[in-house]
């Protein structure tokens, strides 16, 4: 990656920004505690001389100029290189201590110092005043307040460059690291986007931030493929399905020309039924790709599903009856949930209609709706013939009939859109033959509005 490139990236101006601002805190944590330590140091040396300068004024008013002068010598003698000085000056002149510079006036000052050893300093002078003409001086050297805050601010300093160090090293670590992540990801939609849809992106199952995403995006592209194998197979249907009764039609018109007068309106109404044959099949497929795009969910309301089960199945019942089969009903009463009212209607017909065509006469068929553990479950049964087990995974794709309806007039899309509607509403759809007989059921998940009134 070039440098321009990564230095742009949002990872290293994230943690760049984040270096700065510890770095600006760390700054005014330091000079804050700076302030405060060499505000707390020089107050106790100020406190020390002055308790150093109330016990020798103590001495005076006890024992006069002698005994201020003993008490200077002794604390010197005691204290040889002691941080305090001394100077008891009578009438302009030293007669104890060794300060060779004093100030004149009292109270507190801080003034330069020339050194012994000739090198020039600083000291902090106070000066009493004990009687006319006679002062007591006592210093300190504030070197050692200094070298304090010296090493402070030098301590936050170099925690000052580290923090600066350390941040950019990880600003840059973390931007590698990070931009890693992403090539992986760029490399695989690049690869995915020049046509190998089998492509996903490799996770380390760490359950950070990067693994989530990535799995997430796995499971889009899982998605992405299964549509564009769904496309691709209703695409192969469509042709083959259509293919043939486009076919017929076209000879069926043919052979109009050649037939009488009298007999052309007849072929000419036959065209047209299957016309509107093949016109229903593309309305069938078109209803199903809207239902799985999920474009319906704006007629998403709360209703009454045992209601709705019970009008489909007085719509049904003479069907049945004509057809010599019978019709139960076991449904749980004031069950509300929260759906498409016209879509779970054709799915319940769909269900319905298929039991009434497939099975023979005296055959019962049993709607059932009810509450099971925490969610809705509606289901049709019958006693049927029921279907080969291996050909059950296979009778919600589209266009498929199964051996036992090649004798029954249909499209192969009702079960395709019944699978679409349970699928829009959250619900899972299970077929399984039931010995004798096949029993398909929906289990919708209990949700805003569902429950029983």
């Amino acid at each position: 990656m070039r440098a321009d490139r990564f230095y742009r990236t949002t990872a290293f101006r994230l943690t760049a920004l984040y270096v700065c601002a510890f770095a600006v805190a760390l700054a005014l944590l330091g000079g804050l505690t700076y302030a405060l330590v060499d505000h707390a140091l020089e107050r106790r040396l100020d406190d020390r001389i002055r308790t150093e300068s109330a016990a020798l004024q103590s001495d005076f008013r006890s024992g006069g100029v002698q005994a201020l002068v003993a008490a200077v010598i002794a604390h010197e003698q005691s204290h040889p290189n002691g941080a305090l000085d001394y100077a008891v000056v009578q009438d302009g002149k030293r007669i104890s201590g060794r300060l060779k510079k004093w100030p004149t006036t009292a109270g507190w000052s801080s003034e330069r110092y020339q050194e012994e050893a000739g090198d020039a300093g600083t000291r902090r002078f106070f000066v009493v005043t004990l009687h006319p003409g006679l002062e007591l001086t006592v210093a300190a050297d504030p070197e050692q307040v200094e070298e304090v805050t010296q090493a402070i601010f030098g301590g936050f300093l170099s925690a000052f460059a580290a923090v600066l160090l350390l941040g950019a090293i990880g600003a840059v670590a973390l931007s590698h690291a990070l931009m890693k992540r992403v090539a992986v990801i760029r490399r695989t939609a690049e690869a995915i986007v020049e046509g190998d849809l089998k492509r996903r992106i490799p996770r380390q199952h760490n359950g950070d931030d990067f693994d989530l995403l990535s799995q997430t995006l796995n499971h889009m592209l899982d998605r992405i493929s299964e549509l564009m194998e769904s496309l691709r197979q209703v695409s192969a249907n469509i042709a083959h399905d259509l293919k043939t009764p486009l076919a017929h039609l076209r000879n069926r018109l043919e052979q109009m020309r050649k037939l009488p007068p009298q007999a052309q309106a007849a072929a000419a109404e036959e065209a047209v039924s299957r016309v509107d044959g093949i016109l229903a099949t593309f309305s069938a497929l078109l209803r199903i790709a809207q239902i799985e795009a999920g474009t319906r969910r704006a007629g998403f309301a709360d209703l009454d599903l045992s209601q709705l089960c019970e009008s489909v199945v007085d719509t049904f019942a003479p069907a049945a009856e004509d057809a010599g089969q019978r019709m139960q009903t076991q449904i749980l009463p004031g069950i509300l949930i929260h759906g498409d009212h016209e879509l779970l209607t054709q799915a319940l017909a769909n269900l319905i209609e298929n039991a009434i065509r497939h099975t023979p006469a005296g055959t019962t068929i049993q709607i059932a709706v009810g509450i099971k553990d925490d969610h809705v479950s509606m289901s049709v049964t019958d006693t049927g013939p029921g279907i080969p087990a291996a050909e059950l995974p296979q009778i919600f794709q589209r266009f498929y009939r199964g051996t036992n309806a090649s004798d029954v007039s249909g499209s192969g899309l009702g079960m395709s859109l019944v699978k679409a509607v349970a699928e829009l509403h959250g619900s899972t759809i299970e077929a399984t033959n039931t010995g004798p007989g096949l029993s398909i059921a929906l289990d919708i998940p209990t949700g805003r509005g569902s429950g029983t009134a």
